[in-house]
């Protein structure tokens, strides 16, 4: 049976039992059973009408306030569904209360928080938690530990393919591309595995077959911040900018506080000439992260482009303490050098320079710049 059908077989017994409970309103057996069948059909408001009707007749079971818990989070309730099941769990030691659990504090990004609870007897027994943990371990900062994780678990049976979609983006953010594409190709279903293929043929300036990984990763999550994220810079590879600015916008939206994407919007809003748009994207990306030499940077290059020399000079010497590898920091500084005693060509210069390719065929300063944005996206 595929998945359609399947789905249409649970929804006919929902309908089902549904007309026995309208004949026998009063069945605590069967509102349970009609609870349970409006969960699997999706019908969630449904099943919590019928929770609520079984606890006016009695106190709910545990089974049944482990399904108020499992409604809850299916509809992102994390907080009623954390106390669900932390109630669960003080009466009742179980792997699956524990990984739900964890669950629902993670999807509230207490992430440290989560980690105790996947021990090793949860990650054994639920294989979802293997995943769950590498993402609490990857917000947490510590792409090794996500890397050793994953290696370990790569062949499970059941998660094998979600964990190598995961695994191949800790590896592109630590640089290990390579193996990045390795275990990405072992994912090619899944939104991480597609994506991080979209984000390698980018940096091989493969712009077909990345914009391809990239829509197909949406089809699969639209959701996905980091796919919207490649999907932006890959428009902005072609100085798309109508269509690369809002893509970026969205991405930042959807991944929060990833300072890097509000940087890549900032700049394909430069490039498009829409200086006011930029620096608030600058400015964005620098209350995400105000230890950010790139986004310190680029604001110094928007001062450059409204004449605001002082200020630019400033900020582009702040940015190199902070990193003297700060690549927009650096163009601010040529673009004050350039500028000297040519003020009269105006921004048409500065917008030409910020467009240049570097060397034959490379990517723009710009284009560069917003690349590297793309590391280390919490998603």
């Amino acid at each position: 049976m595929n998945a359609a059908s399947h789905f249409t077989s649970l929804a006919a017994r929902h309908q089902r039992l549904q007309q026995f409970l309208q004949a026998d309103p009063d069945n605590l057996s069967l509102i349970a059973d009609t609870a349970s069948a409006a969960f699997d059909a999706h019908h969630f408001d449904d099943c919590e009408a019928l929770l609520a009707r079984y606890a006016q007749q009695a106190e709910l079971t545990p089974a049944l306030r482990n399904l108020a818990g499992l409604s809850a989070m299916s509809q992102s309730r994390f907080d009623a569904a954390e106390h669900v099941f932390a109630g669960l769990l003080a009466e009742h030691d179980d792997v699956h209360l524990r990984f739900n659990l964890a669950y629902a504090i993670a999807m509230q990004e207490r992430y440290a928080e989560a980690l105790p609870l996947l021990s090793e007897q949860v990650l054994a027994e639920v294989a979802e938690s293997i995943r769950l943990k590498m993402l609490c371990l990857y917000h947490q900062g510590d792409l090794d530990a996500v890397i050793a994780l994953g290696e370990q678990h790569a062949d499970h049976p059941l998660a094998g393919e979600q964990i190598c979609g995961l695994l191949a983006t800790a590896l592109f953010d630590a640089d290990q591309f390579q193996r990045a594409q390795q275990y990405a190709a072992r994912a090619p279903d899944s939104v991480g595995g597609l994506t991080v293929q979209g984000l390698l043929a980018l940096q091989d300036d493969d712009i077909g077959r990345a914009q391809q990984r990239f829509e197909q990763a949406l089809e699969t999550d639209p959701a996905s911040g980091r796919a919207q994220l490649g999907q932006g810079l890959a428009y902005l590879s072609q100085h798309d900018f109508a269509n690369a600015a809002p893509r970026l916008d969205r991405a930042a939206t959807l991944l929060r506080s990833h300072a890097g994407s509000w940087l890549s919007a900032g700049w394909a809003y430069l490039m498009g000439g829409k200086l006011p748009e930029a620096r608030e994207r600058f400015e964005r990306s620098l209350q995400t992260d105000r230890g950010f030499a790139e986004a310190t940077g680029a604001l110094a290059v928007v001062d450059v482009y409204e004449g605001r020399d002082g200020d630019a000079r400033h900020r582009a010497e702040a940015a190199l303490r902070l990193d003297p590898n700060c690549l927009s920091a650096t163009y601010a500084r040529s673009l004050l050098l350039a500028k000297a005693g040519q003020n009269e060509q105006g921004a048409a210069l500065y917008q030409d320079m910020v467009q240049r390719p570097l060397g034959e065929n490379g990517p723009s300063i710009a284009q560069l710049i917003a690349r590297r944005a793309s590391h280390g996206v919490r998603s």
